[in-house]
């Protein structure tokens, strides 16, 4: 028997999420650190402008993620089925077909955002001291976007045929060298923000070369070889009908982000440098709560599938009290620690301030963020994408953005810094709703 299918079938519950889990959670500790080393590094000349302008920026940054996984996870999907039918050839053409329509897609995509460049950076909430240092980080990351999203594409195609340590190898040697460069860059050569969006992009470089060297490789199954760029009607259709809604996520994200810049800019740069720490200070948590999600996604899909729901149950009951663990353990030392942490990437008094009453307002929905995220992973495990997309779509739009608009209204900056965890306490109601009418008609 298959290893990992004796893992999700005879292996005790508890050991065979941690076993699942602790691989894509280690990722995913990976990513956060990714995340907050820019922050820091720009942090470190101690310009919260400087800070401001890449956060304004990252909602453009997020639909460069958007479109990647979008191909991460439709195609993805399309190949693992196509290999599973022992249909060799057709995983091979959608391999091949993914590659190169990501890069002429990420082509597309540099150009049109130029075009609208200035347009966009004004709409996200730009002022005229943070256009500069966000149209440096935009700029670099438009001019390579197709790295990013061909970076992001080959994580996924790369799982797909099962190659799941090398999908991880390949994505921790892009964020080392990113990591690696960023002082460098920044601080050494002086580049500031420019230094961090070039670092971005190297790394991304550096994570697509080891892709390839892996896909022309005899160790695996997949091609990207020119010749095998045949798309078809079902490839495609089939690629886009699981892939839009993930890439969609990443998208209304985006929106929201910008949204939320926007009003944060009414407060001040200062705020929206503190709304940018605080982003990345709280992504840690949900990002291992999210790796452990992930991890226990094939447990859960594998166990519905062969009806196995006394198991599935018993297992949804245990990541639900590991994430919730994760989420109050993070609660307790945000609480504790926010203005301490706020000043580790910003020394600047008015942005320490803001991040910490805005840090101590997000943890009022953090105790129950793990049950938000783990219900949201089992809908998609158990093939309910609108279960799944309804809970997405409450915490990033359905609830965030009439609250922002209602409490900013309502309260002024006490209501702005409530309006995320409000919608994440709401969006954790929906799931658990959710969650009930689907698992009570699930009998052995």
């Amino acid at each position: 028997m298959n290893s990992t299918i004796d893992i999700m079938e005879n292996m005790p519950v508890s050991r065979a999420i941690i076993k699942l889990a602790l691989p894509t959670m280690l990722g995913m500790v990976v990513q956060s650190v990714y995340n907050l080393t820019d922050t820091f590094f720009i942090g470190m000349i101690g310009d919260p402008d400087l800070v401001a302008g890449i956060s304004i920026a990252m909602p453009l940054f997020f639909v460069t993620q958007g479109i990647g996984s979008l191909f991460a996870v439709g195609s993805a999907s399309y190949i693992s089925r196509k290999l599973g039918e022992k249909n060799t050839d057709e995983a091979r053409r959608a391999n091949s077909v993914t590659v190169y329509t990501t890069l002429i897609i990420g082509t597309l995509m540099t150009v049109i955002m130029f075009i609208f460049k200035n347009p966009l950076l004004n709409l996200i909430g730009t002022s005229e001291d943070t256009f500069v240092p966000a149209d440096e980080y935009f700029t670099i990351i438009c001019i390579f976007s197709n790295i990013m999203i061909l970076n992001i594409s080959m994580q996924g195609l790369v799982r797909s045929e099962g190659a799941a340590t090398k999908s991880m190898i390949g994505m921790v040697i892009g964020l080392c060298v990113n990591i690696v460069l960023d002082p460098i860059f920044i601080l050494y050569f002086d580049w500031g923000v420019k230094g961090a969006g070039w670092a971005t992009i190297i790394g991304a470089a550096i994570s697509c070369i080891y892709y390839t060297r892996f896909f022309i490789s005899k160790k695996s199954l997949l091609s990207i070889h020119l010749r095998d760029m045949k798309p078809n009607r079902v490839m495609m259709g089939e690629i886009l009908k699981i892939g839009i809604p993930a890439g969609l996520t990443h998208i209304v994200m985006s929106f929201c982000g910008a949204l939320n810049n926007i009003y944060a800019a009414g407060y001040g740069d200062h705020v929206v440098a503190a709304a940018g720490v605080n982003m990345r200070i709280c992504g840690l948590a949900f990002m291992l709560v999210m790796g452990l999600a992930m991890g226990f996604q094939p447990f859960a899909g594998y166990n519905y599938g062969a009806k196995n729901y006394t198991r599935l149950r018993r297992g949804l009951k245990l990541a639900l009290i590991y994430a919730s663990c994760i989420s109050v353990a993070f609660t307790i030392i945000f609480y504790f620690s926010g203005g301490f942490l706020v000043r580790f990437f910003i020394d600047d008094d008015a942005t320490v301030n803001a991040g910490e009453t805005m840090l101590l307002a997000f943890i009022t929905g953090m105790p129950f963020l793990g049950i938000q995220v783990t219900m949201m992973s089992v809908f998609q495990a158990l093939g309910k994408p609108i279960r799944a997309l309804i809970v997405t779509l409450g915490r990033q739009c359905i609830a965030f953005i009439p609250l922002l608009i209602i409490l900013n209204h309502a309260f002024g900056f006490n209501g702005y810094i409530f309006v995320q965890p409000v919608s994440d306490n709401i969006t954790t109601v929906i799931s658990v709703i959710l969650g009930v009418t689907l698992f009570k008609n699930l009998i052995e």
